[in-house]
């Protein structure tokens, strides 16, 4: 089948009778949002629908969620969403080929390889939960409003709260749709940004004043954070999605790099703010992925300071090159 439109997509999606749902670990907002949101969409639509989650969402959104699901017996369709590898799907606890006839792959990053019979792929969507949105307008759905709330918390925290460069018209007419359809932007915005745990925002002040450095001129804001400061402050990077903003926020720097080690690899943030700087090329060079504007990337290295300066040689010639053509 291969690629498809949001209303071919729509059309053999609502068809089915049972669908599970998958998407990526380490699960963002955008995956949050477009897996609980499509779950609430189908069921509200009488579509029997089940979600396989990876890992407990972050706290701040669990609010919204309620619980994933355990599957059972076959389903019609499976739906991978905002995942652009296989291997970050569900940590191969299930699979989704094993459980279902048909593999939906519904994604907004580039350079996806997950080989979907009916595919949906669109890097210019600001979020997955946009894409999810449109297949349910094309359809002609049914919106509740907690599937409309979820979708929104996709959106929005894939654009910065619309702040991000991949914000365009579309997003913002998708972000109206949902508010017609009874979002609750309020709640949400409590949630997501007004209800930082205390020990967080301690954790986030030490990784401003003891953990960030300016390179490259300035223009590179560099973040590497020891095991110890999450002993000190009790606080887990599951919980830490925004956490690179605050390297982003800096006067001057133009990419922000946060690492920190886990297990027996190196788990590395990237953002930049400048189109001229993208660090999605980067990341993939690496073996990572995501967004020209923001990638992450799993590296070896014997040492931080052996992982600083691969990085930050690479970085540096790219502000480099970049400024000097």
């Amino acid at each position: 089948m291969g690629a498809s439109d949001a209303a071919e997509t729509a059309e053999k999606l609502f068809s089915a009778g049972r669908v599970v749902i998958f998407t990526h670990e380490r699960p963002d907002g955008d995956a949050v949002g477009s897996a609980f949101g499509l779950r609430a969409l189908l069921r509200g639509n009488g579509v029997e629908a089940d979600l396989v989650f990876p890992e407990p969402p972050p706290v701040r959104y669990r609010e919204f969620t309620g619980e994933p699901d355990t599957p059972t017996g076959h389903y019609d369709a499976a739906v991978v969403l905002d995942c652009a590898t296989e291997i970050r799907i569900g940590k191969g606890i299930y699979e989704p080929r094993q459980l279902a006839d048909t593999l939906f792959n519904l994604d907004h990053h580039g350079a996806n390889s997950i080989a979907g019979d009916v595919e949906l792929i669109d890097v210019k969507a600001a979020a997955t939960s946009l894409l999810v949105w449109e297949v349910a307008a094309a359809a002609g759905a049914n919106i509740p409003v907690a599937a409309a709330t979820l979708l929104m918390l996709g959106l929005m925290t894939d654009t910065g709260s619309f702040r991000f460069s991949n914000t365009d018209a579309r997003a913002l007419r998708a972000a109206a749709g949902l508010l017609d359809c009874g979002a609750e932007l309020d709640r949400i915005v409590n949630a997501v940004y007004f209800s930082k745990p205390r020990n967080q925002q301690l954790f986030e002040a030490e990784v401003v004043t003891g953990c960030t450095r300016l390179l490259c001129g300035g223009r590179l804001a560099l973040a590497g954070l020891d095991e110890s400061i999450f002993k000190k402050y009790g606080f887990s990077m599951a919980d830490g999605e925004g956490v690179i903003d605050l390297l982003r926020e800096i006067d001057g720097a133009v990419i922000a790099l946060l690492y920190y080690r886990k297990g027996e690899h190196w788990k590395c943030s990237l953002r930049s703010k400048d189109a001229a700087f993208p660090v999605g090329p980067l990341a993939r060079s690496l073996g990572g992925g995501g967004h020209e504007m923001a990638a992450g990337i799993t590296l070896d290295a014997p040492s931080a300071a052996a992982l600083e300066a691969m990085l930050v040689d690479r970085i540096g010639s790219m502000l480099d090159s970049a400024k000097k053509e």
